[in-house]
């Protein structure tokens, strides 16, 4: 099969390309697919124009020149020029989004199209507010994304949450349940566990926006009478500034570092030097439609983890992986967690060893590879495109 995945932004720090789907279009690439990668990428402007090749994947990166009409032109012409059996959206959105309603259209006035996938790993539309759009901006971003789900031949889905909202908008199209995978680390960190840690020190991972700063607060302050020589770091960068100042404002004091964002190169150390990671989340949308790479990326790194069970931290943090709080836990009852985990050396070793085999067994990126083949596969069997 000839696979043509169509970017809305580049593989610069944003999650979604290179946790996702690089990983993807490399599996399909060891196993026979000629596989590109179409990406505009306004967000990384100096590998503008540049291509090159990454495992048997062409990665394709458009000039900016012109602006919008001109580079959703660009994207076009590579892909006549590519004639993919098969064109992958990646998030219903932006330039990609567009790409997809110009190809739509096409077929619906009798042109030739390719077959047409998207892959959705975020309701966008939570993010609208919080990205700071302006108003039509968000109004349109928000269009694309319902128009993309009811106007795709198949959808991929990140999240159960995901799986389920496309079924209702768009039944009947074929849906495949595809979370983040993980790529086997080379090593991975041995952390003494025979006893509890004097000094404990606890790693918050955050954009500042999966729980309320006064919820975080609450919890920070029942956890430190539970474990009075507790620390925390927190890592991450927030998506507005103001987010992290209120974060900033609910955990003052003493024992708090701010780390700001971390390198990934720097990742491994960090990991080695904390007893636990932690994942509160709210049960709203924003957090039950995301899969976090960040999650699975900690728990493959045998960190023992304390997550809200929501969404897909459900998921990843079955089968004992993860110490789960219910997701209507209060803050005190999420210290509580956390605070019994970082008394139990034992149940930490236990979480690690079970975390990295669930990882490796249930969301290899091999295995997630195979599912995607196979669901490419059966959609090319159904022979002609149905009516638009």
């Amino acid at each position: 099969m000839n696979i043509t995945f169509v970017a809305p932004f580049g593989l610069g720090q944003k999650t979604t390309m290179w946790a996702r789907t690089l990983p993807l279009a490399r599996h399909l690439a060891g196993r026979g697919c000629r596989v590109s990668i179409l990406i505009p990428p306004w967000d990384t402007p100096a590998d503008a124009g540049k291509r090159w090749i990454d495992k048997a994947v062409e990665v394709i990166n458009v000039e900016l020149r012109g602006g919008l009409p001109w580079i959703t032109a660009r994207l076009l012409a590579q892909i006549r020029a590519i004639q993919p059996d098969i064109v992958h959206i990646v998030k219903p959105r932006a330039y990609a989004g567009i790409v997809q309603w110009i190809l739509w259209q096409r077929r619906r006035l009798g042109g030739s199209a390719p077959r047409i996938f998207l892959d959705v790993d975020d309701w966008e539309q939570s993010w609208s507010a919080i990205g700071g759009y302006a108003p039509w901006t968000a109004r349109f971003l928000d269009w694309q994304e319902n128009w993309g789900i009811t106007h795709a031949d198949a959808v991929t889905a990140a999240s159960r949450w995901l799986e389920g909202t496309v079924q209702r908008m768009a039944p009947g199209t074929p849906v495949l349940y595809l979370p983040n995978g993980v790529t086997p680390p080379d090593t991975v960190a041995a952390q003494d566990r025979s006893a509890p840690n004097p000094t404990p020190t606890v790693l918050l991972f955050s954009r500042f926006v999966e729980v309320d700063p006064d919820w975080m607060g609450e919890c920070w302050r029942a956890l430190r009478q539970l474990a009075p020589r507790v620390e925390l770091l927190v890592a991450g960068q927030a998506l507005q500034p103001h987010g992290e100042d209120a974060f900033r404002t609910a955990l003052a004091g003493d024992r708090v570092r701010w780390l700001g964002y971390i390198d990934p190169q720097k990742i491994s150390a960090l990991y080695a030097d904390i007893d636990c990671a932690i994942f509160p989340a709210a049960d709203r949308p924003l957090n039950q439609a995301k899969c976090s790479v960040r999650l699975a990326s900690t728990l493959l790194r045998g960190v023992p983890v304390v997550a809200s069970a929501v969404g897909e931290q459900a998921h990843y943090g079955a089968d004992g992986a993860a110490r789960l709080v219910p997701a209507d836990a209060k803050p005190d009852q999420f210290a509580a967690a956390v605070a019994d985990l970082l008394a139990a050396p034992m149940d930490q070793r236990t979480l690690a060893e079970k975390a990295r085999h669930r990882l490796l067994t249930e969301y290899d990126w091999s295995r997630l590879g195979d599912q995607l083949v196979g669901f490419y596969e059966q959609l090319e069997s159904l022979g002609p495109f149905p009516e638009c």
